[in-house]
């Protein structure tokens, strides 16, 4: 099966973790989904995609935004996710577009018929094993002269989001696995020469690639106790901290919170650069 690894690893703790922390993750992630929407130009009447559209916040974004007379259809591997997109649908205020959820693999999948106007993703296109076919998959499905647009993560390096609490828990513990240059993951796309690679093989034109700066929010609300417990569920060092010894858990937590105190204030959370590409196309 094409993606197996990613759709098992979707459908797993991950994707439940996800579902139990959705408020926190969408509150620190919604600020970018809003700006790569605002760059498509949405118009009344639009059919959109979202690819990997996860708890769906997004999708009703775009239903909000294309009206009563467009239509809307978000698609991801992850059922705990959708789950939660579903019942948020349910409730989608009146005037929006209707929206249609699909439980499958964008990178295969064989849409209807009916071409899409603008394709958008937020962190959802990195995890193909095959890239060049999942997004020649997805621009048969939009109309000639069709809009993409998405946002994915710059290298880890640079992301202090990722690499603060990362540095202090690795004082105690090991670190993860390396994964392989572009391997599917948050991090596949972090060479903006590779993605507009896979834009132009794939059959895309009008690539731009942007470099977009902005600061991560995390547990607004939250005592910085409350914040670090977080971090080792859903984070970036929930993985590391999931496969060690019980017996480090608190020292390594300990760890992170000295580290991230710096960036920590009451009224906001936790506050730490976040540096993205942010991709445009048209089909």
């Amino acid at each position: 099966m094409q993606n197996a690894a990613q759709i098992e690893f979707w459908n797993g703790n991950t994707g439940q973790n996800w579902v139990t922390h959705d408020a926190l993750m969408e509150a620190m992630l919604s600020p970018l989904g809003e700006r790569v929407i605002d760059s498509l130009a949405v118009s009344a009447g639009d059919h959109a995609l979202d690819i990997g559209c996860g708890c769906g916040h997004p999708t009703l974004a775009l239903a909000k935004r294309v009206g009563a007379t467009g239509a809307v259809t978000g698609i991801d591997v992850s059922a705990p996710m959708l789950s939660v997109a579903q019942a948020l649908a349910d409730q989608a205020p009146e005037g929006s577009a209707p929206i249609t959820f699909i439980k499958a693999d964008a990178q295969t999948y064989r849409f209807s018929e009916t071409p899409f106007d603008i394709v958008f993703s937020r962190f959802g296109v990195m995890f193909f094993d095959d890239p060049v076919a999942a997004f020649s998959n997805i621009r048969t499905a939009m109309r000639p002269g069709g809009r993409l647009a998405f946002c994915c993560w710059q290298p880890r390096a640079v992301n202090p989001f990722m690499t603060v609490p990362a540095l202090a828990a690795m004082e105690l513990l090991p670190p993860p696995p390396e994964m392989p240059p572009r391997a599917p993951g948050p991090f596949a796309f972090e060479e903006a020469e590779y993605a507009e690679h896979i834009l132009s093989e794939a059959g895309f034109s009008d690539i731009a690639i942007d470099p977009v700066s902005e600061s991560l929010v995390f547990g607004k609300g939250l005592s910085i106790e409350e914040i670090v417990d977080r971090l080792v569920q859903i984070g970036p060092i929930a993985q590391m901290v999931r496969e060690a010894p019980e017996t480090l858990r608190q020292p390594v937590m300990d760890k992170v919170k000295t580290a991230v105190s710096p960036y920590y204030a009451k009224a906001t959370g936790m506050t730490l650069e976040g540096n993205f590409w942010q991709v445009s196309a048209a089909a």
